[in-house]
């Protein structure tokens, strides 16, 4: 495992994307691309840690508060669907 590992260290490899910013497609692709770890995050998250806001919250969970703590966890992570959705 470790001559694999060192073979890949010598590689160096490197990837670079390039988007058109004047197509509205490639322009999109590009947010989505810059977006991908915050995203990435904002999903484990949600399924590691999201229940824990209610396990020992005595306050009624309904849509309304599922909701509010989904748009705020969305924020936190700098998320807004908006902009990467056409």
């Amino acid at each position: 495992m470790n001559r694999i590992l060192e073979y890949i260290r010598k590689l160096r490899m490197k990837g670079i994307l390039e988007f058109n910013l004047d197509n509205r497609d490639e322009e999109m692709a590009m947010k989505k691309a810059m977006k991908s770890s915050d995203m990435a995050s904002f999903i484990w998250e949600l399924q590691h840690n999201f229940w824990r806001t209610w396990k020992h919250d005595e306050t009624d969970f309904n849509l309304f508060t599922y909701r509010e703590a989904l748009c705020d966890l969305l924020e936190k992570h700098d998320i807004n669907i908006d902009e990467l959705i056409d």
